[in-house]
């Protein structure tokens, strides 16, 4: 061991885990909701965004948990601080989380595994959803985010924080979690029939949300992954042609429902339930063979055309935030030109550096002029 290994922080300690378990480059950023546009590398986003992605849709290597109430108070108000929190997991589930760190209103704590969970290794994704769902109920974690197996958390080096230097846990380490709570095998799917007479144009959404609260209904314990999943397998096996993001609306709605006790299997979905983009298309009623036909051909075309439109908007959308992003970067690059001909005039002419005067010059504020002047 070198001297500089010796005596590194808990702070460099964390920040080299990341840096080796995150990939290379992930998107970041200082509030919560732009913290899914720019892309950095990572040891630059660790630095100075203090909204990071942990892991990727293809490899998990944190499970991270959120928890922001308890017992009808926030969690920080709950257990004070992080000393108080630890001592709540210890004695909940006694596996020492490699972080945890404070928020506005109660904590977020991940752990480290040893080895990636690669997101289309089954088996291993489903266990580790098992444990990830065990660990949140047994603690009352926020279900939806600490379900979530990649996303936007708190980056831990620019937060208040505990870290705790307990890594390379591996999924047996948390098999006797599994065996405290009421656990159900994420890999069984209910036996039920799909009449793909409901599965047409204008239909789709509603009947895939009728099929979703029936297979969540009674269910004991489930995610929203598990909503998901159930409607993706339809939804390919079927050929239903739904967009993911269609499919992700109706498991968050049903778990929703889930979560609060208020399944209500065989009810009709309603705008307010899922999409406001569902066509809604009256039941078809009276109608000969020919004129069924021809309602689902013109059914299907008018919702071929939505797709369209709703494919078209989300192209738009990120074609705008790239094109964003390279007139910022061009922009960026421009002013650092402007700023650094500027001190290689001053520099030449054997005149003071002053920032401020170079800011003024090239009409930028002094904290820019010194950012650029010292990249």
């Amino acid at each position: 061991m070198t001297t500089l290994q010796k005596y590194k922080t808990k702070n460099e300690e964390l920040k080299e885990l990341l840096i080796k378990n995150l990939p290379t480059k992930i998107k970041g950023g200082n509030e919560k909701h732009l913290s899914n546009i720019y892309e950095y590398q990572t040891v630059k986003a660790l630095d100075k965004c203090k909204f990071i992605n942990f892991n990727s849709y293809k490899q998990i290597s944190f499970m991270v948990f959120d928890i922001d109430k308890y017992e009808d108070k926030t969690a920080k108000e709950y257990f004070k601080n992080i000393n108080g929190f630890y001592e709540y997991i210890s004695e909940k589930i006694g596996l020492e989380p490699t972080y945890i760190l404070e928020t506005q209103k109660g904590f977020h704590f991940a752990y480290h595994l040893k080895n990636h969970i690669f997101t289309n290794q089954n088996k291993p994704l489903n266990y580790l959803l098992s444990i990830k769902q065990a660990i949140t109920e047994l603690l009352k974690c926020d279900s939806i985010a600490s379900n979530r197996l990649y996303g936007i958390w708190r980056n831990p080096l620019l937060h208040p924080c505990y870290y705790s230097q307990q890594i390379n846990y591996e999924l047996k380490d948390f098999k006797e979690l599994l065996s405290k709570i009421d656990y159900k095998n994420h890999s069984i799917r209910l036996n039920v029939k799909i009449n793909e007479e409901e599965l047409i144009e204008g239909q789709r959404n509603t009947t895939l949300f009728k099929y979703a609260m029936r297979f969540a209904k009674n269910q004991k314990s489930i995610s929203q992954n598990d909503i998901l999943n159930y409607l993706i397998d339809i939804n390919e096996s079927k050929q239903v042609n739904l967009l993911n993001s269609e499919l992700k609306q109706i498991s968050n709605s049903v778990f929703k429902y889930w979560k609060n006790g208020k399944i209500r299997y065989g009810a009709i979905a309603t705008k307010k339930d899922i999409n406001e983009g569902i066509m809604n298309f009256s039941k078809m009623k009276n109608l000969s063979k020919e004129e069924y036909e021809l309602e689902i051909k013109r059914r299907r075309k008018e919702a071929a055309i939505r797709t369209v439109n709703i494919r078209d908007k989300e192209k738009n959308k990120k074609q705008l935030l790239e094109a964003k992003k390279d007139y910022e970067i061009k922009k960026q690059e421009e002013n650092q030109k402007k700023v650094l001909d500027i001190v290689l005039e001053l520099q030449n002419q054997n005149k003071k550096i002053n920032f401020s005067e170079i800011g003024r010059l090239c009409g930028l504020d002094r904290k820019t002029v010194k950012k650029y002047y010292l990249t």
